[in-house]
């Protein structure tokens, strides 16, 4: 399995985790106020452009790990 499967796995259930915590924290606290569903569809949209940054960041993260960790098992190895 390559770095970028590697990456891909944790960052996506990292990023699943996330989505779930958010999305239900943003929409309970809306929803407790009695804002509108527009205003509650509004807020969810906003938090889905963070969870997707969050996403991106440890994807980047997990990537430069993988990368780094397979360059030093072939410097190992010679």
């Amino acid at each position: 399995m390559g770095p970028l499967m590697k990456a891909i796995i944790p960052a996506a259930l990292l990023t699943e985790i996330a989505a779930i915590v958010f999305f239900t924290a943003t929409w309970s606290i809306l929803a407790e106020m009695h804002f509108g569903s527009s205003v509650i569809l509004g807020g969810e949209a906003v938090t889905a452009i963070g969870v997707v940054a969050i996403g991106i960041a440890v994807f980047r993260r997990a990537i430069r790990s993988e990368k780094r960790m397979a360059a030093g098992e072939t410097t190992a190895d010679a």
